[in-house]
């Protein structure tokens, strides 16, 4: 039995298919994280990006990781409320799963602030997110903060993003991601038309209080 298979076992829910296929497809493994992960990892990582590795303010979970955090749930968090995290921010909020809202075989993706009574549903599947993310990585583009696929070759690096990550979105989604590449960037204006054209589902950019009423 695998640790997802156990974390599945032990809290019972069903990962989304997709989220399996990328385990099994090694797109979880962004090699030994730490301190020096930049300087050992990122240089061979970069031509064959795992997941997300070049979207804005993502840092994948390991899966002992997401055991502790399973174990530990997030700080004064309503059990009710059944967050499966995957990623992680700088911050150190969770990317996660969100099984409250599960609709067949969409479980939708949300942002969970560990700093505030908020969760924000990003997406109705990962898939859509996956998509949202590839192109928020070439939006708003911060010169002084550029990100992780402004190093280096940017052309190459949104070349090799979009080639290891096709085969997890829709023939039309990857026509539209690779559109943008080659225009190069995105307003805020022009990302959030796209997600409403594409993405849109009764619950996108809502926002709910998690955390225990006192």
């Amino acid at each position: 039995m695998t640790i997802l298979e156990t974390i599945e076992k032990d809290y019972d829910f069903t990962y989304p298919t997709l989220y399996k296929q990328l385990s099994k497809d090694g797109m979880l493994d962004w090699g030994v994280l730490g301190p020096e992960w930049f300087n050992n990892e990122f240089p061979h990582l970069r031509e064959n990006p795992p997941l997300l590795l070049f979207a804005n303010d993502f840092e994948i979970m390991e899966e002992d990781e997401i055991t502790e955090g399973m174990q530990e749930g997030m700080l004064f968090a309503d059990e009710t409320h059944r967050f499966v995290p995957f990623g992680v921010t700088g911050a150190g909020d969770w990317y996660a799963f969100y099984y409250n809202l599960q609709d067949g075989n969409d479980v939708p993706v949300v942002l969970v602030y560990h700093d505030s009574n908020e969760a924000v549903v990003l997406a109705k599947n990962l898939q859509d997110f996956i998509f949202a993310q590839l192109l928020e990585a070439v939006t708003n583009p911060d010169p002084k903060y550029p990100g992780l696929i402004a190093n280096g070759d940017m052309q190459e690096n949104t070349r090799h993003f979009l080639r290891t990550h096709a085969p997890y979105i829709t023939p039309h989604q990857q026509e539209i991601v690779a559109e943008t590449y080659r225009k190069g960037s995105l307003t805020g204006e022009e990302l959030q038309a796209i997600l409403e054209a594409e993405i849109n589902f009764e619950w996108l950019d809502s926002s709910f209080p998690y955390q225990i009423s006192e």
